[in-house]
């Protein structure tokens, strides 16, 4: 059963997407219908049962995308999804020129994840996980273009990253001077153990956690740390305009809420150290093994969810967007007046000098 009549497949999507987004989601859809792109059913990453719920037929471009909610421990993932070799194509291919809207990396993308990783860093440092550790060795996987890894570099870090998309990767290493390459932890090659590996708003794409989860565990130094950063279930009110339909896109295999990533990374031998609802955490290996404990999120998700749809049918706008309309409304008359790009450079140079 799904959550309502507009998650059922019908081909259109939820928001505006550009000349460039439509070409690309009409390019998926045609693999997919061709069989191009392949579907296989998983078993659940967290407890590996198969009693699932349906939730929704598409996404928020309007692709087919089945997700479902597991009633043994309330992970919701795609499922079926389509299989590593297809994602490996798409991610090459379309996912950036869907997701960004645009051809190829940008300056402005860069300073982006720049930005991120000044977030990320000051969340480490705040959680007090950063003491006493002095030229961290940080590993970034599905780096993107490596703004990340810059502001980490910028603080002093011995940094490398790796990503599917050859464009970015090309990108970071060529403009930015970046040790970045395309691939996979299967065919990376690290000099020495990282002391901190990042997945930023990328382990929801990972089609095997589980097994990902073991090789990082074997990659860290003993006292590795583990960042996590996904978009979360919980958090719809403030991020996708209390509307759970925005959050899901073909790319996501797994939806985490804080618990059902803490239950996964539990399971293979991962103790949380700190981590909020957003959900932004950190993960240290646990000395032991794992723990087979599962809390079951299942009736909180959907709770939650029902809770969220009800919200938007009565009340759609949220605080949040009230309070960005004006940002929105600035941006827009800067934009018009063609000031926007001077502004925003002054803004960086005395933003750097601070």
């Amino acid at each position: 059963m799904i959550l309502g009549q507009r998650y059922d497949y019908d081909g259109v999507p939820i928001m505006n997407l550009n000349a460039l987004q439509s070409e690309m989601k009409l390019q998926v859809e045609k693999k997919v219908s061709e069989g191009h792109y392949a579907f296989e059913v998983i078993p659940c990453a967290v407890c590996g049962g198969g009693s699932l719920e349906l939730l929704s037929k598409k996404d928020r471009y309007g692709l087919y995308m089945p997700v479902v909610i597991c009633k043994d421990c309330g992970l919701i993932q795609t499922n079926p999804r389509m299989t590593q070799k297809a994602y490996n194509e798409f991610y090459n291919v379309e996912y950036r020129k869907l997701y960004v809207g645009q051809e190829t990396p940008t300056e402005d993308f860069f300073r982006a994840q720049y930005c991120a990783g000044s977030r990320i860093y000051k969340f480490l440092a705040d959680s007090g996980v950063l003491a006493g550790r002095a030229n961290l060795s940080v590993f970034e996987v599905g780096c993107g273009a490596g703004g990340i890894l810059q502001y980490f570099r910028d603080r002093g870090c011995r940094v490398k990253g790796i990503d599917l998309g050859e464009a970015y990767v090309e990108y970071g290493r060529n403009k930015h001077g970046l040790d970045i390459s395309a691939g996979t932890l299967e065919t990376v090659a690290l000099s020495d153990a990282p002391d901190l590996v990042i997945y930023s708003h990328v382990f929801e794409h990972i089609l095997s956690p589980n097994a990902e989860l073991q090789k990082i565990k074997n990659m860290l130094t003993d006292r590795g740390l583990l960042y996590i950063e996904i978009p979360s279930v919980k958090n719809l009110m403030r991020d996708y305009e209390v509307d759970f339909l925005r959050l899901l896109q073909n790319a996501h295999v797994y939806h985490f809420t804080l618990k059902s990533l803490t239950n996964l990374l539990s399971r293979n031998g991962f103790e949380i150290l700190t981590g909020n609802e957003r959900v932004c955490s950190v993960f240290r290996k646990i000395q032991g093994g794992a723990s087979k404990d599962i809390e079951s999120d299942y009736a909180a998700v959907l709770n939650y969810l029902s809770k969220v749809e009800m919200r938007r049918k009565v009340f759609p706008i949220t605080f949040y967007k009230i309070v960005r309309w004006p940002r929105v409304l600035a941006l827009n008359l800067l934009e018009a007046i063609g000031a926007f790009n001077s502004v925003r450079n002054i803004y960086r140079k005395i933003k750097n000098v601070k």
